[in-house]
């Protein structure tokens, strides 16, 4: 008997937006909800919080341009190019205004999307990260052992992808475990995703991409917005046993960009989604029954 699909019941759609193809699955009924993976993964990440969420949301996972199942055309891999991708894929699905809950770098484009995009947030959620900003900010000798992909993806010259697609599914499993320090509580079918999509050259290549970004022209957007804050409901997690907490509060970094920012930390390491579903979803749940219609 084979094992059932990761999004049972969920529709899927490959968007064309400016620049990009936008690949998402789409289930559920109520109000818009987007959930955004990170690095090294893809929207399979969400395939069990979705169908909890599905239960009262309409809910889009989506796969960030050139990761997963997306294409980016134009070879833009900012996070604002990223988080237009999302905008322009969630009016193409007929919602001008959605929740978002994101991952690594999800969450940084759901970031990004706040200040580009402010009237389309209704809420947003931000898992295991800190501001593009604060981590180069704080990026020291014992940082960089554990964010050794930062500097390296972003390498220039093509380096990172060669050595990458020399064997790209040994690559993934030490990055992850690399980040989650085991990977037993990993679903076997979301690591078929994820070992697919990394044996895509075009995925490895929007991984560095998407880094390369993350080292230049994102700090520069995201210094031009030093100051600003934004007032939607924002919930603010990370894990316990992860990087993010090791220098600063994470909570009282966000409320820098989000006053009204609420958060904790799970007992778990960064992919907690994964590894803590239970402990992870109550917050989530709570922050989205608290917060304003999306309407």
């Amino acid at each position: 008997m084979s094992n059932p699909p990761l999004f049972a019941g969920f529709e899927t759609h490959d968007i064309n937006v400016p620049g990009a193809v936008i690949h998402a699955r789409v289930g559920g009924a109520g109000e818009p909800l987007l959930l955004l993976h990170g690095y090294p993964q893809t929207g399979a990440m969400w395939h069990e919080a979705a169908q909890v969420f599905a239960k009262t949301y309409r809910v889009v996972v989506a796969d960030l341009r050139g990761y997963g199942a997306s294409q980016a055309l134009d070879g833009d891999y900012t996070f604002r190019a990223m988080a237009r991708d999302q905008v322009a894929l969630m009016a193409a699905l007929g919602f001008e205004r959605f929740h978002v809950i994101s991952h690594d770098r999800g969450a940084r484009t759901a970031h990004r999307m706040t200040l580009d995009h402010p009237d389309a947030v209704a809420s947003v959620a931000l898992i295991d990260i800190l501001p593009t900003l604060d981590v180069w900010r704080t990026m020291d000798d014992w940082l960089a052992k554990r964010y050794w992909h930062w500097p390296f993806l972003a390498q220039p010259g093509g380096m990172p992808e060669r050595m990458i697609n020399a064997d790209p599914v040994a690559f993934l499993h030490e990055a992850l475990l690399g980040l989650a320090g085991s990977a037993d509580f990993f679903d076997p079918r979301a690591m078929r995703a994820y070992e697919d999509a990394a044996s895509n050259p075009a995925v490895v290549a929007a991984w560095c991409g998407d880094y390369a970004a993350g080292a230049s022209i994102d700090l520069e957007h995201d210094s031009a917005n030093l100051g600003e804050t934004r007032q939607m409901p924002c919930l603010v997690l990370w894990g316990k046993t992860g990087a993010v907490a090791h220098h600063v509060d994470p909570l009282e970094v966000w409320q820098a960009w989000f006053p009204q920012a609420q958060g904790a930390a799970i007992d778990a390491g960064h992919f907690m989604v994964e590894e803590q579903l239970e402990a992870t979803m109550a917050p989530l749940l709570a922050h989205l029954a608290r917060r304003g219609s999306a309407t």
